[in-house]
């Protein structure tokens, strides 16, 4: 093992919560390496997917770019439980995000006092929201402000985009049944910002932006942290393991470089920022005599209330001609079934997002059933003339919902895989079924002539929240509201892990506030000497 010259700080993934954290910390000065699982990537060479010519089946491969096939592998306790979707390589899974950037409501943060369910965060919405300023102005947000729900956001950085023509057709539904809708906040530039130029609307983001216009790590914060002459970011370095000093103190990171060769960098502060499933798995392997359960588990949490958004995707047929396929996937967003409604039998509820539903020909050739003629007649009948809303509904967080280490399964270097069990419970299934009839009155109302699609994945979200939850009590926690483990003072979690309950918003922007107001906190400690 080669042994690594002591650095201030060392920083585990370069995604949402990494990327930000190296860019601050280095603009104060902080000596910092980033240890990234995934690649390097040039989005002109590597993101070019969407302009070729047979270019769905041309992104379905660039997919594939975004994994780490050594280390990323899961094992799931049900057969029928999806795995979950990441994105490795230097700016994370926001190499892949939709860059949708709503907040979370005030009332996420309190459901066990309002509704009697889950745990309250130890922080409030109001003390976050100079930090969720602060990153909305990094990204250059695009949105429109002083909205039914956030009247406190009186503007964006950027104006938001018009509603598309498929927007428009469906808004007919929502306008009948009394549902208000607003413009989404998207990390997307309208006009040129910071450098970089305006978003060209080919509507691929979930597969890497080409022209730099969606605000992902990789063009925001990374450069900026690199400018700092302070970080130095080193990707395809798979971390294995933390290990601990005589104190139960967190000292070195043993990780494994492109070429096989093993490394322990030593560093006065940690910060995890691996994700959802990939942190509890680091903390579990990392287990010592001093943290015999796994590093900062004395409260048994790490691991524990996996959530995912229980996210119904659905598409209708219109008799309009719609050509939805065309321009950026969504732009539209509605919260007023957002939170509990005590007429419900079930606790808190679902935001509803406007898209363009099934786009492309190979896509919806695959998706309805048929053969032969009379399915390319379907095909050339409903191509051009579908419209989607996705309802993301907010899941309660419970213990038997889990990341654990397999006892059997080991990867590439050695490190047993993550064993993921997740299931729906009695709430979840209760809001599963109000959603998809919210979904059919709202086409029916708009004039739909048939639904599509209407599917929900178990497991298979995109948005992966829990495992580390930060609390007041290190008996029911892992982490305080700076993100800071109870067990060990100079180790940081910045990532969705250290959510306490997922509400319905993408949850990038949430981690990303939070990961600003933990590294200001770490910045004011350093100096104090507390750390």
């Amino acid at each position: 093992m080669i042994k690594l010259d002591e650095v201030d700080v060392c920083i585990i993934g370069s995604g949402a919560g990494g990327g930000l954290a190296a860019k601050e910390l280095g603009e104060n000065g902080i000596c910092i390496v980033v240890l990234e699982a995934g690649k390097r990537f040039n989005p002109l060479h590597d993101f070019c997917g969407a302009t070729q010519r047979d270019w769905e089946r041309a992104l379905e491969d660039q997919r594939e770019i975004f994994r780490v096939p050594k280390m990323d592998r899961v094992t799931v306790a049900s057969k029928d439980t999806h795995r979950p979707s990441v994105a490795y390589g230097v700016g994370g899974t926001t190499l892949r995000y939709l860059a949708y950037c709503p907040r979370l409501l005030p009332d996420d943060f309190s459901i066990r006092s309002h509704d009697g369910v889950g745990m309250d965060w130890p922080i409030t919405y109001e003390e976050l929201a100079p930090y969720y300023r602060k990153v909305e102005w990094e990204l250059g947000v695009s949105g429109a402000g002083a909205d039914p729900w956030f009247p406190d956001i009186e503007k964006y950085p950027n104006p938001p985009f018009e509603f598309s023509h498929t927007n428009k057709i469906v808004k007919r539904g929502c306008d009948e049944l009394g549902i208000r809708l607003w413009p989404v906040p998207v990390a997307r530039n309208s006009r040129p910002f910071d450098g970089r130029p305006i978003c060209v609307q080919c509507g691929e983001c979930e597969y890497g932006c080409m022209t730099g216009a969606r605000s992902s790590v990789d063009v925001t914060y990374i450069p900026k942290a690199e400018a700092t002459g302070k970080v130095q970011i080193r990707p395809e370095c798979v971390v294995t393991r933390i290990e601990t000093d005589a104190n139960g103190k967190a000292k070195s990171v043993v990780y494994f470089d492109k070429n096989g060769m093993e490394h322990e960098q030593k560093a006065k502060i940690i910060i995890v920022s691996a994700g959802t499933v990939q942190t509890p798995r680091l903390l579990l392997n990392s287990k010592s005599s001093q943290h015999p359960d796994g590093l900062a588990n004395s409260s048994g949490m790490v691991g524990r209330n996996w959530m995912q958004h229980i996210s119904l995707f659905s598409a209708a047929v219109f008799p309009d001609r719609i050509d939805s396929y065309r321009g950026f996937f969504g732009g539209a967003i509605s919260l007023d079934r957002a939170g509990t409604n005590k007429k419900n039998s079930f606790a808190r509820g679902w935001s509803l997002e406007l898209n363009s539903g099934i786009r492309g020909p190979a896509q919806l050739a695959l998706s309805v059933p048929g053969w032969g003629t009379s399915h390319k007649k379907y095909l050339h009948r409903v191509f051009g003339h579908i419209a989607g809303i996705v309802a993301v509904g907010e899941q309660l967080p419970d213990e038997r919902n889990r990341v654990e280490l397999d006892p059997e399964v080991v990867d590439h270097y050695g490190m047993p895989v993550p064993r993921i069990t997740f299931n729906l419970y009695d709430n979840d299934k209760l809001m599963l079924k109000a959603m998809e009839k919210n979904l059919r009155e709202i086409y029916a109302a708009a004039g739909a002539t048939e639904i599509l699609k209407m599917r929900y994945r178990k497991g298979g979200g995109g948005h992966n929240m829990g495992t580390c939850r930060m609390g007041k009590s290190p008996k029911t926690s892992v982490c305080n509201s700076f993100c800071q483990c109870h067990d060990v003072p100079n180790l940081f979690l910045v990532d969705g892990s250290v959510f306490v309950s997922g509400g319905t918003a993408n949850p990038a922007l949430t981690i990303q506030a939070l990961g600003t107001r933990a590294v200001r906190y770490l910045i004011e400690e350093g100096k104090k000497g507390y750390l």
